[in-house]
């Protein structure tokens, strides 16, 4: 090893440089290395702060990015979910409207049976009609069974004109004669009326 050393190597900051082996090398003074050595400690904290720092940085992305795809995931669903909410929101508007048209259907079926419910009382039973006008679909059944459970007898159909009746009240008229000829009369019967 050569070591080689001139007046001229000697620098102002009290360093000395010098060349070893064809390389140049410059020696500080122990003072300065301890200094430097000390601010050397201080980047170490510095940055091993700094690497702290880094690995919280990172955490909170990791969290944020976890976060932002759990809030994709719950819009995905949410506007899979307001479609299928549309879906049904159309299905129950058809459906409303189907049960609007049922009811009214329901209401004109109602009206003719009470109407027809309300004659049958009126001719087959001669119940006075004014007593039983203002008699609702229920109350119109309700009478029908009382009379039935009380044993009255709806009047006997008035297909010869003459009333009714049991027994042969007219019968004799009757036997003997064509279908059309029995039409005719009580086509004539009726017209009479």
């Amino acid at each position: 090893m050569t070591i080689e050393a001139q007046a001229t190597d000697l620098n102002q900051d009290g360093s000395v440089s010098i060349t070893i082996d064809g390389k140049p090398v410059k020696f500080v003074k122990e003072s300065d290395l301890g200094a430097v050595k000390g601010a050397l400690t201080g980047k170490e904290s510095e940055i091993t702060k700094l690497q702290t720092d880094l690995a919280t940085a990172n955490s909170k992305i990791d969290g944020s990015h976890q976060d932002l795809l759990k809030e994709r995931a719950a819009k995905e669903q949410l506007e899979k979910d307001a479609g299928e909410s549309a879906t049904l929101k159309t299905k129950v508007g058809e459906l409303e409207t189907e049960m609007a048209g049922v009811k009214t259907s329901s209401g004109e079926l109602e009206t003719k049976f009470t109407e027809r419910l309300r004659s049958i009382l009126t001719d087959s039973y001669h119940i006075d009609a004014e007593k039983i006008k203002e008699f609702a679909l229920a109350d119109l059944e309700r009478t029908e069974q009382t009379l039935i459970l009380t044993g009255a007898k709806p009047a006997p159909a008035d297909y010869d004109g003459k009333g009714g009746g049991s027994g042969n009240n007219g019968a004799g008229d009757l036997e003997g004669k064509s279908p059309l000829a029995l039409a005719t009369m009580g086509y004539e019967a009726n017209a009479k009326k």
